[in-house]
């Protein structure tokens, strides 16, 4: 495998609001880091902004204290807490770092915006200029791309309109995205809008929803994957990378069309057991260990229906913990597919906007 189309495995925490050491946030944070340098070893940390609650030197000190802690690379976004009475960021500039930039891993190019130069999301005129020329770049480089930013667009009872969204909404549009990835929701959800996939991870302070924990991604090539672990979970992580879930799929070039694989990333600390798979609800089988942390099995696409199937997939480690993963995905033989806009879950109620 070239470099190029290695896996690129990233974590994307939620908001976390940071006030005070000792929190019920600030454990989590703790925890998460802790699943980052022994669990996970991803490729870099996202932080999606909102990463202090008042944008105080004494918080921003917390949230360096945390990031200091990761063993990997990692970034931050701006988010509207962390410029609480500071609207140019300046704080954030001089603890944080700079507010919008890029990196490239293999194949892929990671642009992380700031959504929060306008009021109650904005972008100013010289951001979606550099925004404009990276998407040039990669698209003249073959990159794909990966866009993280705080505010996410299908947020209920929030506009999503101010400066410089227009020429956002023209760029993102005009080119097709691997995915979004926001935060500011403090709910999860996912939504395909007919061409992109947008993410919202949950908050890490005062999550809705469920409980508070972060994202892990796979990305490589047309392939992408990911999951929420919560703080509840311990064990091993397992996640299905291939096929691709049928919400995330926008293009034909992510349904299967014929004989293919199943694969199945694992993540654990302890020995594992056994990793198992079965398609639409059949026998549990055993998956074969193929690359390093990856397990697969023949998927017979030649022999099933026209249309959406189920695979689900279970790691077990020597004490007996698990981690189950379960996706839909989308066979057509005659390779045409469109995809239909969706969200999952449904959000009708929030307590934050």
């Amino acid at each position: 495998m070239s470099n190029q189309d290695r896996p690129v495995v990233f974590v994307v925490p939620g908001d976390l609001h940071l006030t005070e050491r000792g929190l019920e946030n600030h454990r989590v944070g703790e925890w998460m880091v802790e699943e980052v340098n022994r669990l996970i070893r991803p490729d870099f940390v996202q932080f999606i902004g909102d990463n202090v609650q008042d944008a105080t030197p004494l918080q921003f000190e917390l949230f360096q204290d945390l990031c200091l802690r990761i063993e990997v690379p990692h970034y931050a976004l701006v988010g509207d807490h962390d410029i609480a009475n500071d609207p140019t960021a300046s704080l954030f500039r001089e603890m944080i770092g700079a507010t919008y930039g890029a990196s490239t891993i293999g194949g892929l190019r990671f642009l992380r915006l700031n959504s929060q130069e306008g009021r109650p999301v904005g972008f100013s005129a010289e951001q979606m200029e550099w925004l404009r020329d990276q998407l040039r770049d990669a698209a003249q480089l073959g990159q794909r791309i990966i866009v993280f930013q705080h505010n996410y667009p299908y947020q209920i009872w929030e506009d999503y309109d101010g400066p410089g969204v227009d020429d956002w909404r023209g760029l993102v549009q005009s080119h097709r995205l691997q995915a979004l990835f926001c935060g500011h929701t403090h709910y999860f959800q996912a939504a395909n809008d007919g061409r992109n996939v947008s993410i919202a991870v949950r908050s890490i302070g005062d999550p809705e929803g469920g409980a508070p924990g972060y994202l892990v991604g796979v990305a490589s090539g047309e392939r992408l994957a990911f999951r929420y672990r919560s703080v509840d979970e311990s064990g091993p992580l397992a996640l299905i990378t291939h096929p691709r879930e049928s919400l995330f799929a926008t293009t034909p070039r992510h349904i299967v069309t014929g004989r293919d694989q199943v694969e199945v990333r694992v993540w654990s600390i302890a020995m594992l057991r056994s990793v198992q798979g079965r398609l639409n609800g059949g026998e549990w089988a055993e998956l074969a260990p193929s690359a390093p942390r990856t397990w697969i099995a023949d998927l017979p696409g030649d022999e099933l229906e026209k249309g959406e199937h189920h695979f689900e997939a279970r790691a077990i480690d020597v004490s007996g913990r698990q981690s189950c993963h379960e996706i839909n995905f989308v066979v057509d033989p005659t390779g045409r597919y469109t995809a239909v806009p969706a969200s999952r879950p449904r959000v009708i109620q929030t307590a934050f906007c």
